[in-house]
């Protein structure tokens, strides 16, 4: 037998853990009506400061259509969804109106806890021992003779007789552990017991009804088999009776019975479950008369964590029944709730009682959407997917058909129209006035209002106002809130501008708001379209056919009296794809790391118009391959297929890959790669392309550029940006490389060199600084990237003005212990803001290329000079011809743009 477990100590103890109060906000994101006595609510909350998406059925007993019913799988091991066993349930005069997972189940999939149907047991189930444990006590959920909600304890009265003597039954249909009897009935899946050689069992046929085992009755039948202890037979459980399976101790009683000995069955229960409709056994209670009261321990790890949640709450009378979920492992969307706060938000519901059924991934909830015969999944479970579960809970409607009275309708396109704007209304289902979907005739649907001039489900709007469009089907009318405007207070296009290629087409659009600036619904044919400048030709409906030859000006667009005017450039090479003027086509995503879009500051200058995309990411400790996604909220499509996309980067020499990824006309995804294995060394401004792989498919879009640090490479933190990105419709193009320079200036192949290699960099403004002259710090920078020379654990070559912990103290060291810089003063200082002669520029790429020395004089003014055989040996090597007029020009500062060509010949010798 088993019974009540005393747990008053518990559950005081429990009341004054738990009674503290819950911070919560909510706010409401769907309410529906599902039947007449069914509703559903969703709630996204902040619960002790964490999300949490939490929904309830509330169900009313009070309605004549309305119950609550269980889902008991057959065969008894078969699970199956929420959804699946909702609509298998469905019928004639049951509508499922919404469904929640139920009770717990086993490792072998049989259900774990007692369950009961129209006064029947069907499974005995277990009572757990230890407080930890959420169903330690017998706690059930049911509806009793009264049609009332119940949750309350239970005593379940489970017997054999035999020649007098009354033996307890420990459960049935599961397989027995120590001195336990177990009785095995017809519906135990499989028709055998399924039990190992070290117990008896004693086959019992002859019992009429045997398949049922109801409260108050007793069952009687004769012992037809004996299999006894440690025999290896596999014992068939009779259609027309039962099997007593016993271990230990047990087997005494069984050991007394012969062939043909009467044995009977009893099956009790509690006088407040009699003749119950069902009961469904769970745990742990959650609130107990109005307070919150875990009949668990509150501080066990199954208690304390966080997790998707599914209970039922019942209130006093026995008549409202909430059917609550709280999704969970979720973050940002709902993480969970202990069974503490769980039980504290049901308490805060009005629940008099609740009970907690199973949770985690089975947690689940269906709800029939108004008009749809059939239940949906409305939560979303932590596994990605429904699971399939043992028992289910059903708020149900038994309402008979009825006549017309709901109907869902909708404007085709939401919103204010323009008078003279055509439009319609998209109907949905028709239900009776007990929510039950009804079949219809699409020809039977039609609408009225004194705005609109009516032809079937479209319309014409004809009269400036506020009013409703009338949906009628039969009796049934649904009210389309509905608004006319004769005139529009402003005009604006989809795009502030637009580049597109010579004798290529293009769609125009533009939107338009009235004076409350709502956007206005309104037919294209009423905009009159035109052209500025050669640009092309433009339809009726706004497309423009561009000239085959480069050209500037303008498309206009009237609307209501108002004219908007979109500049146009027509080019040959490139169209540009985003200006990133604005950033809110773009959000981060990352994967082994972090990433996040911020918008630039004045201390980052956008290499053209005004805005860049800055990202920041961060890949420190992570040992996998780590990305720094941006993405595209809306594709960038090309029209076309270009040869490149091109784009301007602010690297921060991290080695990293930078790639994107396009979808062409089939769907298919390829990467593109704008830095190759090279990697991205270079720290500032650079113009960098990708090349469109061979047999892509028009349109091509771009969705996505992305950062990454393979597995096995030293990771790190840092920020680029992105601007101007384009498509380039030829082999040959180039851009240069920094605004004050150009594809002519007579260093830029040099500069774009070392750039590349991460040696040199522009600066913020998107300028290189040629003719700036250059420091001896800048020198040694430089000269440190160039040589690759190593900057970690260096000694000190102690400069007063250099100390450690300075910036680029590294890169000084390493090349003053390379002998290649040496300081000043007799090598107590270095002169980091000193300005680098032509001289000690010659000097210091001898030293560090070890480049051969010449005796011949090839200058006129470098006698005497410190570096003349260093100047001699850049001249033999053909690295310099000097300044003209046979002049080197030794004490002049050399520049930025002349060290540059100086180093890149030495690096190419």
């Amino acid at each position: 037998m088993q019974k009540i477990l005393n747990s008053t100590k518990l559950l005081l103890v429990t009341i004054l853990l738990l009674a503290l109060p819950l911070t919560t906000s909510a706010a409401v994101v769907d309410q529906q009506k599902i039947s007449g006595g069914v509703d559903y609510e969703y709630k996204q909350e902040t619960v002790s400061q964490n999300p949490q998406a939490i929904r309830v059925l509330t169900t009313n007993l009070n309605d004549p259509y309305t119950k609550v019913d269980v889902g008991i799988p057959n065969p008894l091991n078969r699970l199956a969804r929420v959804t699946a066993q909702a609509n298998a349930y469905t019928g004639p005069g049951q509508q499922v109106a919404g469904a929640i997972n139920g009770s717990f189940f086993s490792g072998d999939l049989l259900p774990m806890y007692l369950i009961s149907y129209r006064n029947k047991l069907v499974n005995a189930g277990i009572i757990a021992s230890g407080e930890d444990q959420y169903v330690n006590e017998p706690l059930a959920f049911g509806i009793d003779a009264n049609g009332k909600a119940k949750i309350d304890t239970y005593n379940l009265d489970l017997t054999y007789t035999h020649n007098g003597i009354t033996s307890e039954i420990t459960s049935t249909n599961k397989q027995r552990t120590n001195d336990n009897t177990i009785l095995f009935t017809p519906i135990f899946p499989g028709g055998t017991t399924k039990t190992n050689p070290f117990g008896m069992e004693v086959v019992i046929s002859g019992v009429p009804g045997a398949v049922d085992l109801e409260f108050g009755e007793t069952l009687t039948g004769t012992v037809s088999h004996i299999r006894p202890y440690g025999t290896d037979e596999v014992t068939k459980i009779p259609a027309d009776g039962f099997v007593l399976s016993a271990h230990g101790t047990a087997m005494e009683a069984l050991k007394q019975m012969k062939i043909g000995d009467p044995v009977t069955i009893d099956t009790g229960i509690d006088q407040m479950w009699m003749d119950a409709s069902f009961m469904l056994t769970s745990g742990p209670m959650l609130v107990k008369d109005g307070n919150v009261g875990l009949s668990m321990d509150p501080n066990s790890s199954k208690a304390r964590e966080r997790a998707p949640r599914t209970a039922i709450a019942i209130d006093k009378t026995g008549t409202k029944v909430w059917m609550v979920t709280v999704d969970g492992r979720q973050s940002g969307y709902s993480t969970g709730m202990s069974l503490n706060e769980f039980a504290q938000y049901l308490k805060s519901m009005g629940a008099y009682r609740a009970l907690n059924l199973d949770g985690g991934g089975s947690t689940a909830m269906a709800v029939r959407k108004p008009g749809d015969t059939n239940v949906s999944l409305f939560n979303k479970p932590s596994d990605g997917t429904e699971r399939a579960v043992s028992t289910v809970l059903y708020a149900l409607s038994t309402a008979p058909k009825g006549n017309a009275q709901y109907i869902t309708a909708e404007l085709s396109k939401a919103g204010v129209y323009l008078k003279g704007t055509k439009g319609s209304v998209k109907t949905g289902k028709v239900m009776d006035q007990y929510y039950n979907p009804l079949t219809t005739d699409a020809k039977a649907f039609s609408i009225s209002s004194a705005l609109i001039t009516p032809s079937g489900l479209n319309f014409t709007a004809a009269k400036a106002g506020k009013g409703t469009i009338d949906v009628k089907y039969g009796t049934a009318i649904k009210a389309i809130p509905f608004e006319v405007v004769d005139s529009v207070t402003k005009i604006e296009p989809s795009e502030a501008s637009a580049t597109i290629r010579m004798s290529s087409t293009k769609a125009f659009s533009i939107n338009a708001y009235d004076a409350q600036n709502r956007k206005i619904v309104f037919d294209s044919s009423l905009i009159k379209w035109g052209v500025t400048g050669e640009i092309g030709t433009i339809s009726t409906s706004g497309q423009l056919t561009a000239t085959n030859k480069e050209a500037k000006g303008a498309v206009t667009a009237t609307l209501g009296g108002k004219t908007v005017s979109i500049p146009v450039t027509v080019s040959g090479t490139t169209v540009q794809l985003d200006s990133i003027d604005s950033i809110t086509n773009w959000t981060a995503s990352a994967a082994e790391g972090t990433a996040s879009i911020v918008k630039n500051s004045s201390k980052e200058i956008p290499y053209e118009g005004s805005g860049a995309l800055k990202v920041q990411y961060n890949f420190l400790n992570k040992t996998g391959t780590s990305a720094a996604y941006i993405n595209a909220s809306k594709s960038i499509s090309t029209g076309d297929v270009p040869k490149q996309i091109g784009m301007r980067l602010y690297g921060d020499a991290s080695n990293s890959w930078v790639r994107g990824k396009i979808v062409d006309g089939k769907g298919t995804e390829h990467t593109i790669n704008f830095t190759e294995e090279n990697g991205l060394k270079w720290k500032g401004w650079n113009f960098v392309t990708a090349d469109i792989p061979a047999g892509v498919t028009a349109p091509v879009k771009l969705d996505q550029i992305y950062i990454a640090q393979p597995a096995g490479t030293t990771k790190t933190a840092g920020t680029i940006l992105i601007d101007d990105v384009k498509a380039i419709y030829t082999d040959s193009y180039k851009e240069a490389l920094f605004k004050d320079t150009g594809l002519t200036f007579r260093a830029e192949k040099e500069i774009a060199d070392l750039v590349n290699k991460g040696v040199i960099g522009g600066y913020q403004d998107g300028k290189f600084g040629p003719y700036q002259e250059l420091t001896r710090l800048q020198g040694a920078i430089l000269l440190a990237r160039a040589l690759d020379l190593p900057t970690t654990n260096v000694q000190d070559p102690g400069f007063s003005d250099m100390p450690a912990g300075i910036n680029f103290y590294e890169e000084v060291a390493a090349v003053a212990n390379a002998g290649i810089i040496k300081g000043k003063d007799g090598g107590a200082k270095f002169d980091p803001s000193g300005k680098l002669t032509r001289a000690e520029m010659a000097a210091i790429l001898q030293r560090g290329f070890k480049l051969p020395l010449s005796d011949t004089n090839y200058f006129s003014d470098t006698k005497g000079s410190f570096a003349y055989d260093a100047i001699n040996s850049l001249a033999k090597n053909d690295i310099t011809q000097g300044i003209g007029s046979g002049k080197f020009g030794p004490a002049q500062y050399i520049t930025r743009v002349d060290f540059s060509v100086f180093l890149y010949r030495t690096l190419n010798k």
